[in-house]
């Protein structure tokens, strides 16, 4: 089983994980007062992941009878391992200075020496995914590692500063082997000289806490950096671990890593506000991420416009068959849009720092708008060298080579941005290459999971041109094709629908219709058709995600068919002319701002 193809494995609802290594009774000098506590890497990572709503089993000494401050911990998840005394824990006493660097630090083994393993036998039923912490002895960390490897599971580590420092070459082995590894900075320093230097393979995740600077997201070879939340500290003790657990967790309910990285930052930040994991400890929902409130969702809004349209004849799946589409069947329709998917993005052009026009483009003697031109000069590309579709042709791919292929009718190419296109080409063939696999391959894995969606959204976050964008446009566009061709790639499933699909069209219409609202100054610069930087793009981004999300839900309508519904309200309520407002069945309920308009912002995620 190639590394990607792990990804595919089955997830649960809850999310379930497994957790090797556990609690320690600590003493944790905070502010010059002794404070007794809960402690130890397995404990925080556990109570994160279970405050992130996993199911999570943890493995490690389970001391009886149980001390009383470890009592509400134990309440939170299921801790077996071989039965300890008390006075067998590993202690930890802990202080810290002004600016919270450690000043003393102390610590007993315990019975941590008594994990092995073998121990593994006796869980019946591994979890998809599996934590191993970073014990005072790297090697039985590895062992761990290797032995959940070969059971099936997907594996995670992470380490700490002293093994990192002493125990180098074991550290590096585990980072290399596992499929998802976690550290800070400085760390990864100590391990690799520098971040640019990390050896993250295809396939695996890397995920490096940056302090005050949020956090870095490794996907193979790309990285994202996730900024860090504001926090008031007061005990940054298992900071890190409680990243790590909440990632985790969120990971297993298959959030894409940018977004699991999100999550884990805000939990962090919520944790170290009070001694010890205490936090961790309530019955809260989970701790979500700042929101942006210069855009948001106007909920009354709607909900008065899915009324509407649920049921409509309108609100029907494309089959993405017709003129610029390969015929069912066709043996090359596969790579045909594995490879042209990606490429659906940045179909306008601005001038002197605003938007100026769509792209059109003549293919094949017809006049191609933007999304269509693309579809239309990749199937002219498949008939003319299918090879050059696969994965290995598109790891070949140079800019003027696919300039070449992607020219219209006339010469030359409409694309603006044709660095970027063929980049993104060249990443996923060589992404494709080199974790092994091929479109084919992949689909094969997807149908023997229970969610072939999900299966496959996890699948292609190591992709390249698809594991860019945190909020899977691209990914989720592939996903409904593959379900709603004649061919049937991807077979439906209970709870299994694709996440919301937005690109700039979708976001002009949730701000046209009022369901998403923005602030005065960030309006201002949308009516103006001005460039906008990425934090204001991001809000109204994420707000049109949530409020298409909302619709699909009230409506009871499966995503594909509210996204395609969505879809061809851009020709209804345009980008260059009027709107016409009286074929929209969402009229009577839609607000009719028609000055709005999308986010002028380059991305190749739309």
């Amino acid at each position: 089983m190639t590394d990607l193809l792990r990804w595919a494995r089955d997830d649960h609802h809850p999310p379930r994980l497994l957790v090797v290594g556990g609690a320690s009774l600590d003493v944790l000098h905070v502010r010059g007062r002794p404070t007794p506590s809960a402690g130890g890497a397995g404990l925080y990572t556990s109570l994160a992941a279970a405050r992130a709503g996993a199911a999570v089993t943890m493995l490690a000494p389970r001391p009886d009878p149980m001390p009383e401050r470890l009592v509400p911990a134990d309440r939170l998840i299921e801790w077996v391992g071989p039965v300890v005394g008390p006075g067998d824990l590993p202690r930890f006493e802990i202080a810290y200075g002004p600016t919270g660097d450690v000043v003393r630090f102390e610590t007993e083994i315990g019975a941590e020496s008594d994990l092995r393993p073998n121990l593994l036998d006796d869980l019946a039923d591994l979890p998809t995914m599996a934590f191993c912490v970073p014990f005072l002895d790297a090697s039985l960390q590895l062992r761990f590692v290797d032995d959940l490897a070969v059971r099936g599971c997907l594996t995670v580590a992470n380490t700490y500063s002293r093994s990192a420092r002493t125990e180098t070459a074991i550290v590096r082995r585990t980072a290399a082997v596992a499929d998802v590894f976690f550290c800070n900075q400085a760390e990864a320093e100590t391990l690799f000289g520098s971040l640019e230097a990390l050896p993250g393979r295809p396939g695996q995740l890397v995920f490096v806490t940056r302090g005050d600077r949020g956090a870095a997201v490794f996907q193979g070879g790309h990285r994202t950096d996730v900024p860090a939340v504001a926090a008031d500290p007061v005990d940054p003790t298992g900071a890190g671990d409680t990243f790590c657990g909440t990632v985790m967790a969120h990971l297993a309910r298959g959030a894409h890593p940018v977004e699991a990285a999100r999550h884990g930052v805000a939990a962090a930040a919520h944790m170290i506000g009070a001694i010890g994991p205490g936090r961790l400890l309530g019955d809260g929902p989970p701790i979500e991420p700042p929101v942006d409130q210069r855009a948001h969702v106007d909920t009354a809004r709607v909900a008065a416009i899915a009324s509407l349209v649920a049921g409509s004849t309108e609100m029907v799946p494309f089959d993405f068959t017709g003129d610029v589409f390969p015929e069912a069947g066709d043996p090359g329709a596969l790579d045909f849009f594995f490879s042209a998917t990606l490429q659906q993005f940045g179909f306008w052009s601005t001038s002197d720092g605003h938007y100026d026009r769509p792209t059109y483009a003549t293919v094949g003697g017809a006049r191609h708008k933007g999304s269509d031109y693309l579809w239309a000069a990749y199937l002219r590309w498949l008939h003319r060298d299918p090879a050059a579709l696969t994965p290995a042709g598109q790891a070949s791919v140079t800019p003027v080579g696919f300039a070449e292929a992607l020219a219209e009718d006339g010469g030359g190419t409409p694309l603006t941005e044709i660095g970027l296109h063929s980049g993104l080409a060249a990443a996923y063939g060589d992404s494709m290459v080199r974790l092994g696999v091929t479109p084919a391959g992949i689909m094969e894995a997807a149908g023997r999971s229970d969610r072939p969606l999900a299966a496959l959204l996890r699948m292609l976050d190591h992709v390249g041109g698809y594991r860019e964008d945190p909020l899977r446009k691209k990914s989720a566009l592939l996903a409904i094709i593959l379900r709603q061709r004649p061919e049937g790639w991807l077979p439906p499933a209970d709870g299994d629908d694709s996440p919301p699909i937005v690109d700039y069209h979708i976001q002009r219409t949730c701000l046209r219709t009022g369901m998403v609202l923005a602030e005065e100054s960030l309006r201002d610069r949308l009516v103006e058709r001005r460039r906008v930087d990425a934090v204001q793009e991001d809000a109204v981004r994420r707000a049109a995600y949530a409020a298409v999300a909302r619709l699909a839900d009230i409506s009871g309508t499966p995503m594909g068919a509210v996204d395609w519904f969505l879809f061809q309200m851009r020709h209804r309520c345009p980008e260059m002319t009027q709107p016409e407002c009286h074929r929209c069945p969402a009229e009577p309920a839609c607000a009719q701002d028609t000055d709005l308009f999308q986010p002028v912002f380059r991305t190749t995620a739309y």
